[in-house]
C-alpha cells in the first residue's frame, strides 16, 4: 500500500506545529493502525500557508501527482485553511481512490460519515480563522481611534514608549531636532536632495515624509487620515514636529522647485528676445560690441543693432498701436470636478434602495429621511459640478499704455508676447530697417480659422464626418487667400 505522509508548516518559529512533531503524531498512527512506517513517503511544505491553494505549494503538488492509497496529516488545519480547498482535495481523493486521514481521528474520508464530518470541521476551520482576522483588524482599528500605535517601527522624529494600556508615540529630539533643520533650510531656498542628509534621510524618505501627515503628529492608513468617530477630526497620535503653517511652507517650496519658479528672471536677455528675427529668417539673440553696447544679433552673423534702438523703436509701435486700448485680464472659471463624490452619493441610493425594499414600518421611516439627506447632497454637489475650464477676460481700468508705464521689463515682454510682436531687422542701407507685425502670422490664422469651422461642424453635429487631408488643404488654401485679397485691398 503507498502511504503518504504530509507535513505542513507556516512558521519555522512555531515549535507546537513543528514538524517533527507532525511526523511523530503521523508514525504513531500507522503503528497504530497497522501499518508499517517505513513503507511511507513524506511530502513537506515548510514556510507555506495552508490558504494557499494546493497546487502552489511543492509537496502538495508532488503528492496529488503521486496519487497514494493513503494521505496522514497531523490535523484538518495542516490540509487546507479553508473549505473550498479542503473540499477540493476531498474531490481529487475521490476521484483516484485517495483515502485521506488525519492523526487525530477526527478525519477519514474513507466513509461517507467521515466524509461529512471531514467537511463540517474544515468549514468551522475556515470561520475561526475568519473570526481571528476580524478581530485582529478591529483591534488595530480601535487603537488606531485611540490614538495608540498599533504595530511596527516609529516613525522618524518620534520613538515608542509603553504606558499601562499600550503603545503610544513621543517625540524622540534626537530625530527631530535634524528634520527641523532640515524644514529650516529647505524653505529658506535649499532643495530637498540637499536638505535630507541634514534629516538623515535620503531624497525619496524626506520627499514622503514632507508629503504625510506625520511630522504633524497624524497618521494616514490604506490612504486616508486616520480621524475620530465623526469622520473629520484627526486623531493626534503624538505632539506635532511641524505646524500646519510650516508643513504647507515646505510643500509650498517643493511645488516652486517643481514648477521653476525659484529660478531668478533672466534681467541679461533683450527685452525683445525671441521676437525679432534677421532678414534672412534667423533669430535675434542679446550680445555686446567690442565697447560693452548691448547689442541684437544673429548668430550666423547677418546684421546687427544696438539694443537700445530696436527697443525705443518697440516702444514707440507697441504704444501708437494699442495706446489707447484697454487692457483686459484672463482668468479661469470652472474646473470642479464632483463626478466622483456624485458617483458615491449614487451608490450610496442603491445601497439604500436594497435595503428599503426588505425594510419594516418600524425602519422605513428613518431610511426615508437618509434618502432625503442622499437627494439634498446629490443636488447640492450637482449645482457646483463645473469640470470644464473656461478663460473669462475682464477689463483691468487701465489702457495698454498706462499699463506698458507701470511694468518693468518682464511684464513689457509679457504684453508683447500677447500681442504676438515678431520685429524684422533688414540690412544696413534699407530705408527703414524694422518692420513690425502684430497678431498671427498668416498661417496660424488660416489654421485658427479652420480649427473654428471644424467646431461649428462639431456643435451642428454629434458625430460630425471628419475632413479629409485633401479637404483639409483645399480650404486651407481658400483661406490664405482670402486673407492675401484682404490684405491686397488694404
Amino acid at each position: 500500500m503507498r502511504i503518504a505522509i504530509y507535513l505542513r508548516l507556516s512558521r519555522e518559529s512555531d515549535e507546537s506545529t513543528s514538524i517533527d512533531t507532525q511526523r511523530d503524531a503521523a508514525r504513531r498512527w500507522l503503528v497504530a493502525n497497522g501499518y508499517d512506517p517505513a513503507d511511507a513517503v513524506e511530502y513537506v511544505d515548510a514556510g507555506v500557508s495552508g490558504a494557499k491553494p494546493l497546487e502552489a505549494r511543492k509537496g502538495m503538488r508532488a503528492l496529488m501527482a503521486d496519487k497514494p492509497d493513503l494521505v496522514i496529516a497531523w490535523k484538518l488545519d495542516r490540509y487546507a485553511r479553508s473549505v473550498s480547498e479542503f473540499l477540493r482535495l476531498v474531490a481529487w481523493g475521490e476521484e483516484h481512490g485517495v483515502r485521506i486521514a488525519t492523526t487525530d481521528g477526527t478525519i477519514n474520508t474513507a466513509t461517507p460519515t467521515g466524509r461529512m464530518v471531514a467537511v463540517v470541521l474544515a468549514a468551522l476551520a475556515e470561520w475561526e480563522r475568519e473570526m481571528t482576522r476580524g478581530r485582529i483588524t478591529e483591534g488595530h482599528a480601535t487603537r488606531r481611534k485611540q490614538g495608540r500605535w498599533t504595530s511596527g517601527r516609529a516613525p522618524r522624529g518620534y520613538r515608542i514608549v509603553r504606558r499601562e494600556d499600550g503603545a503610544y508615540l513621543e517625540i524622540y529630539p534626537e530625530e527631530a531636532e535634524p528634520i527641523r533643520n532640515a524644514w529650516a533650510a529647505l524653505v529658506d531656498g535649499g532643495t530637498v536632495a540637499g536638505t535630507a542628509p541634514i534629516a538623515g534621510l535620503s531624497e525619496a524618505q524626506w520627499r514622503r515624509l514632507l508629503k504625510s501627515p506625520t511630522l504633524r503628529g497624524q497618521r494616514d492608513h490604506k490612504g486616508e487620515l486616520v480621524t475620530e468617530e465623526d469622520g473629520v477630526t484627526p486623531v493626534q497620535f503624538a505632539e506635532p514636529i511641524l505646524s500646519a503653517a510650516e508643513l504647507k511652507a515646505a510643500r509650498r517650496r517643493m511645488e516652486e522647485l517643481a514648477t521653476g519658479q525659484d529660478r531668478a528672471p533672466r534681467h541679461a536677455a533683450p527685452m525683445c528676445s525671441g521676437m525679432a528675427w534677421c532678414y534672412r529668417d534667423c533669430k535675434l539673440n542679446g550680445g555686446t560690441s567690442d565697447k560693452g553696447v548691448p547689442l541684437y544679433r544673429c548668430k550666423p552673423g547677418h546684421t546687427t543693432i544696438y539694443a537700445e534702438t530696436l527697443d525705443q523703436r518697440v516702444e514707440s509701435e507697441f504704444l501708437k498701436v494699442f495706446g489707447r486700448a484697454r487692457e483686459w485680464t484672463v482668468r479661469l472659471e470652472g474646473g470642479n470636478d464632483l463626478s466622483a463624490e456624485m458617483e458615491e452619493v449614487r451608490e450610496q441610493a442603491e445601497r439604500l434602495a436594497l435595503r428599503m425594499a426588505t425594510a419594516g414600518p418600524l425602519m422605513l421611516p428613518t431610511l426615508e429621511k437618509k434618502a432625503a439627506e442622499l437627494e439634498a447632497s446629490y443636488a447640492h454637489l450637482l449645482s457646483e459640478h463645473d469640470p470644464e475650464t473656461r478663460e473669462v477676460s475682464e477689463p483691468t481700468g487701465r489702457t495698454m499704455a498706462e499699463a506698458w508705464e507701470a511694468e518693468d521689463q518682464s511684464g513689457r515682454e509679457h504684453l508683447l508676447r500677447l500681442m504676438n510682436l515678431r520685429v524684422t531687422l533688414h540690412p544696413r542701407g534699407a530705408e527703414d530697417r524694422l518692420s513690425f507685425a502684430w497678431g498671427p502670422t498668416e498661417e496660424e490664422a488660416a489654421e485658427a480659422e479652420l480649427a473654428g469651422i471644424a467646431r461649428t461642424e462639431e456643435e451642428l453635429s454629434h458625430t460630425p464626418a471628419p475632413l479629409t487631408p485633401e479637404e483639409h488643404e483645399e480650404i486651407r488654401q481658400d483661406i490664405l487667400d482670402d486673407i492675401a485679397h484682404q490684405e491686397g485691398l488694404r
